[in-house]
């Protein structure tokens, strides 16, 4: 893989350009050595005043999980306590400076990363994106078996702080198909030992409420509200992994590892993640990282994953992750209801992104997001318990009295994410075998267009979900 992953040279890189007018203009270039192991600048920092062991990621050139061989090696290197994934080829461990150098000279090691802690990108849609258009409209009801599109049977991980399974919207063992509670404490392991979760948890979200919200967006089916409040893809089956309320960047790819672990058994198609990195925020997309090695593996397996672009606008340079700039992810910024750019929501920069040789294949990354869509005071599901008192005044602005119990409102990048990650599935029922960039290429020829906005601000434009179902069926 190291090898795989060198950037291209700049001669290749200028007929690039010269024969593709459509990409980026501050087109960004690589140097570190492609066969030695990559080390990450904020742990090099921390390593500098460390005076006991730090929290690392560990990737190794391997294409399963961690075997016994990665095992070995690491507990020969004196390291006690750590954490290795089924699917993924990637150990979290507590490791002193001096264990990190002796990584750094390993063939088998890819990269070393500070596992750094993470953000929840906190801060009426589906009748602006055509959501509700999609169901009522006739001809497709009456060519999908006269049911409406609504993700039947789509596999949706909501890769989160949790979710809140006796909500009847979004009930486990009904459309919530699993619900797994993990943590990734590596202070609390006594060994190398593989990740540890647990399965069907009625309620994992008792101290936070954003995945419930972000579940309840994807695919809740509106049960408490005579289908009011009905998420935009209800016939998906949701997949809560969560970590809490506090989330570090071991816990999310534990739930890329999941996605990949269980596929085929709940029909795994994508993942949404509503968090990020501030401190990450104005990189270039770096193929070495964790996160970014943990998608890619998604996208060979088929498995579509969707990042909310960050909270910190309105300036430019402001995604919360250079791992939203993977070209085979999709990036979500945060709109109004009538149609504008949120303040709020993350923006990129101007004509910036590269070009990299990934596993053999050339891509294009762009710092923009991918698309747009409703971030503001959006209604949807709330955990049930006192928690949801946060957004009070508000809900009784906008929720009806009946209402106020089961449902609250919250924005940010955060709740357009998963709009978007429920308009993916209905894409995917329509044809269950698109692929991550011709969903994106979809999504993007249906946008509509926002006038006064550039693509590093919003995208291709606002998510246009009929558009997009009529673009699917004729793609």
């Amino acid at each position: 893989m190291k090898k795989s992953m060198a950037y291209l040279s700049v001669g290749a890189l200028l007929l690039a350009l010269i024969f593709t007018g459509f990409w980026p203009q501050n087109v960004t270039k690589a140097t570190s050595n492609a066969d030695t192991p990559r080390l990450d600048e904020n742990l090099a920092k921390v390593l500098q005043t460390a005076t006991g062991p730090v929290e690392i990621i560990i990737t190794f050139e391997h294409d399963g999980g961690i075997g016994q061989d990665q095992i070995d090696f690491l507990k020969g290197l004196g390291i006690k306590k750590g954490m290795t994934f089924q699917s993924l080829p990637i150990a979290g461990a507590l490791a002193t400076k001096q264990q990190v150098e002796m990584l750094m000279t390993e063939e088998s090691v890819v990269s070393v990363y500070l596992n750094k802690k993470l953000e929840y990108e906190n801060e009426g849609s589906t009748s602006y994106t055509g959501v509700d258009k999609v169901r009522t409209d006739e001809d497709l009801r009456t060519q999908n078996g006269g049911m409406p599109i609504s993700g039947k049977g789509v596999g949706v991980v909501v890769n989160d702080s949790g979710v809140d399974g006796t909500h009847n919207d979004i009930k486990l063992g009904r459309n919530l198909v699993q619900n797994v509670f993990a943590s990734s404490n590596l202070n609390a392991l006594t060994g190398v030992l593989p990740i540890t979760y647990v399965e069907n948890v009625p309620n994992t979200d008792s101290d936070s409420g954003h995945g419930t919200h972000v579940a309840g967006t994807v695919g809740g089916t509106g049960a408490m509200s005579g289908g009011k409040y009905e998420g935009v893809a209800p016939g998906a089956k949701l997949i809560g992994y969560g970590s809490g309320a506090v989330v570090a960047m071991l816990d999310t790819i534990g739930g890329f590892d999941y996605a990949l672990t269980h596929q085929q058994e709940y029909n795994i198609r994508l993942i949404t993640n509503s968090w990020g990195d501030t401190s990450d925020a104005g990189t270039d997309f770096d193929p070495y990282h964790p996160i970014n090695i943990a998608t890619k593996k998604l996208f060979d397996r088929g498995i579509i994953t969707v990042f909310s672009a960050g909270n910190s606008g309105p300036g430019e340079a402001t995604i919360s992750g250079n791992y939203k700039k993977a070209p085979w992810v999709i990036t979500v910024a945060a709109g109004t209801k009538d149609g504008e750019l949120a303040d709020f929501s993350s923006r990129g920069v101007k004509e910036n992104g590269g070009i990299v040789d990934v596993d053999g294949v050339t891509y294009m990354w762009e710092d923009s997001p991918t698309i747009t869509a409703p971030g503001v005071d959006i209604i949807s599901t709330k955990v049930l318990s006192p928690l949801s008192a946060l957004s009070a005044q508000k809900d009784v602005e906008y929720i009806d009295p009946a209402h106020l119990p089961y449902y609250t409102t919250f924005s940010g990048t955060s709740m357009a994410a998963p709009h978007v990650a429920g308009i993916i599935a209905l894409l995917l029922e329509v044809n269950p075998n698109f692929d991550s960039f011709e969903i994106k290429e979809i999504l993007q020829n249906s946008a509509t267009s926002m006038p006064g906005y550039e693509k590093w601000e919003v995208g291709s434009g606002y998510v246009n979900a009929y558009d997009a179902v009529m673009l699917a069926r004729t793609h």
